[in-house]
Formats: C-alpha cells, structure tokens, sequence
C-alpha cells in the first residue's frame, strides 16, 4: 500500500467511524441484523472497523495489518460459526473457547490464537455497540498454554548470516536489514518508518520510533544503519513520500527478507523479518549483559519480555564442555 492509498484508507476508516458515531443505537441495530440475516460480511465488518476506531486503544491510527489480520479471523469464525451451528447473535456459551481449540487444532501458535481471541472479542464488543448481542463467548476464552521452549519459537540470524543478506542487498534493502538485524526495528516499524523521524544529522543520529501500543521511542542507529539510509534517501530524493521505504507494509518488508534470503542461501526457516529483531536483542544482551537496557532498547513494555533473550545468548556460547 502506496502513502497515498494509506492515507486514503485512514480517511475511509474516520469516516465510516463518525457515520456511525451519529447512527441512533436502533440504526446500528438495524445495519447489524440485516447484515447478519444476509450474512454480509463487509457490512458487518464496517460496523467492526468503526467501532475499532472509536473505540479501540490505537484509534484511526490502527495500522492496516492489523485490520487486515482482524478481518481474517472475523471471516474465519463466521464460517466455523455456520459449520458448527453457532449463531452468530445467539452463541452458545462454549462457542469462544470451542473456536480456539479449532485453531489450535489447525496447528495454529498461543500467539496467533490469542491475535485471533482479540478480533473475536471486537466482534463481539461491537454487536453489544449495535444492541445486537450481550453476550461475549469469548469474555473468559483462553488460548491453551505454550510448552515448546522459548528457543523453539524462533531463532535469530547469525551475524554472518546477516552479512550474506547485506551482501546481496540494493539500497533499500540494506535499510531494511539494518533496520532490523542492528536497531531492533519490528516489520510494522520499518514500514511504517517517516522521513521526519529520521534525524541523520543529530549526534549520535536517531529515528524516532512510532511503535507497538502506540509507545514512541529513540533509537540509536548503528553506522552501517546511518550509511545505509543516507544511501537510500539520496537515491529517492526527487520522491514526494512521507515514509522512508517504498515497500512501505509489511508484507512488502517480508517479501524483501525473503528474497534476499533466496539469493543469499541464508535459511528462512519463519524466522522472517522478526528474526533479525532477535538478532539485534541478542547482540543487545551479549554486549550489555543488561536486562533493563535490552528491554528499553527494544521497546518492551515488560522485562519478562526480554528474558528470552538471555537465552538466544546463551545459545550462541560455546558449550562447556566442548573441549574436553
């Protein structure tokens, strides 16, 4: 999605949101049941988005992969809604925590799922907003816990694997990989990146990160990251676009780590673009061994978050034993 466009569906979403802010609960009623009689599935999800944007914690600056993601799941349970019987209006009790376990079934991770649980939880939200429906099936659902290892879930790239990217990198690129593997950037971050956030001048030079949960933060760019992004922004100069990267969503930015991957024979292995965030925090730890810096170097919100990092560290030692 182009700046233009983006802007573009943020104006459609204020809209669409403040029609149905000055709706009477009865006309929101009406919308709700008729689309769910014909079983309109943009109709409804209208009413969804507009309630996501008056109401959710991010407002209209909810990010398109976010919706996107909330749709996804919204279609997904309507379906197994109809397959298993469940009224969407009239759900049973167990219909949230039964939907779960389809998705677990289906091998989906505690994370999807609990992405997943969030979408649900808006719908239903928004079908209380309409006088639709009071009761939620998902108010007490619960993704079933995660016993695999945190080292399992995902791995960082080696610093000579993120070498092997950058050495068949173009331009823009190498600023996604810098980005990421040296300034702990995530996907959503580097996208959404605007060149008045980028601040190459100042001393040490910083961007400025508009990041998850609507929490801003500094950071610090490594020198290649500088390099890298003087390189690119030079080269688009002439181009009247806010954000720094043409590739400007996340798919976009997935698609470049992949591909560089292809051409590099570095392994994917889901490892994605997060796993060169993972690279960064574990460089992170290893030269700080502090928690506290690598969460806020991060951008977590809790240290707990950031543990799983002293074990991507431990992980790269030498094993004690090895020379005996």
């Amino acid at each position: 999605m182009t700046s233009l466009e983006l802007m573009a569906a943020k104006l459609t979403l204020a809209g669409n949101a403040q029609r149905a802010a000055t709706m009477t609960e009865s006309e929101r009623r009406r919308l709700a049941l008729r689309a769910v009689q014909e079983h309109d599935v943009e109709g409804l999800w209208d009413l969804v988005s507009a309630y996501l944007v008056l109401y959710g914690r991010r407002g209209s600056k909810i990010s398109p992969a976010t919706l996107r993601k909330y749709k996804l799941t919204f279609r997904l349970y309507w379906a197994w809604a109809d397959s298993a019987g469940v009224m969407l209006t009239r759900p049973t009790r167990d219909a949230g925590q039964a939907f779960l376990r389809h998705l677990e079934a289906q091998g989906k991770v505690k994370t999807s799922v609990a992405g997943s649980l969030a979408s649900c939880r808006a719908l239903y939200e928004t079908l209380d907003w309409c006088g639709v429906c009071k009761e939620d099936p998902f108010r007490h659902a619960r993704p079933a816990a995660d016993g695999r290892p945190p080292l399992v879930k995902g791995k960082p790239y080696t610093l000579e694997e993120v070498e092997r990217l950058l050495a068949v990198a173009g331009l823009e690129d190498a600023v996604v990989i810098t980005l990421g593997a040296d300034c702990g950037l995530r996907s959503a971050e580097i996208a959404g990146l605007r060149r008045r956030d980028v601040h190459l001048y100042s001393d040490p030079p910083t961007v400025l990160i508009n990041g998850k949960g609507a929490k801003t933060r500094e950071v610090v760019l490594s020198r290649r990251a500088e390099e890298a992004l003087e390189r690119w922004l030079a080269s688009v100069a002439g181009l009247p676009h806010p954000l720094v990267l043409i590739a400007n969503s996340t798919d976009r930015v997935q698609d470049i780590v992949r591909r560089l991957c292809t051409l590099s024979g570095v392994p994917w292995e889901k490892r994605k673009v997060h796993g060169l965030r993972r690279t960064a925090g574990t460089r992170a730890y290893t030269e700080t061994k502090d928690l506290l810096d690598t969460r806020d170097f991060l951008g977590h919100s809790q240290a707990s978050t950031t543990e799983v990092y002293i074990h991507y560290a431990k992980a790269q030692e030498k094993a004690v034993n090895r020379d005996w």
